[in-house]
């Protein structure tokens, strides 16, 4: 009895709950007095011009060409040490293969393993360091791509 009970009060909630709520223009009506709580009517910090357009080229005596042929640079080291990996891996999934090797414990699997896991880190650490660079910088994060 007390079950029933107890489920007669949750259904008409979950069944409430389900349904989705319709806005209506008396619903924007009432909260327009809250609009500029969201800070669509802020105004910027400093008026955009000259000014503005040299702060945004040069960051820390350092401009967009500069960061571009930095991304330009880190990402060939990236891309040289992703390959020693990728090599890597296939030198391990061919000694993986030959009979009579422990596929996960071969000394030379194992070793073979951790110095890919290490170029895989060290490609991952160059590209979060330049990013890191750069933010610190102020630099666009537009200038890395």
């Amino acid at each position: 009895m007390i079950v029933s009970c107890v489920l007669a009060a949750v259904c008409p909630l979950a069944a409430a709950a389900e349904k989705p709520r319709v806005y209506t223009n008396d619903d924007l009506e009432r909260v327009a007095p809250f609009r500029d709580q969201t800070g669509v009517d802020s105004k910027p910090a400093h008026r955009p011009g000259a000014a503005g357009a040299r702060a945004s080229q040069k960051v820390e005596g350092r401009d967009e060409r500069y960061w571009r042929e930095q991304a330009d640079r880190t990402a060939e080291q990236v891309r040289r040490l992703r390959e020693q990996a990728e090599g890597l891996g296939e030198r391990i999934a061919e000694r993986r293969r030959q009979p009579g090797v422990m596929p996960y414990s071969d000394p030379h699997v194992v070793a073979m393993e951790q110095k890919r896991q290490t170029l895989e880190a060290r490609a991952r650490e160059a590209e979060s360091r330049l990013e890191e660079r750069a933010r610190r910088a102020g630099a666009l994060p537009g200038w890395l791509r």
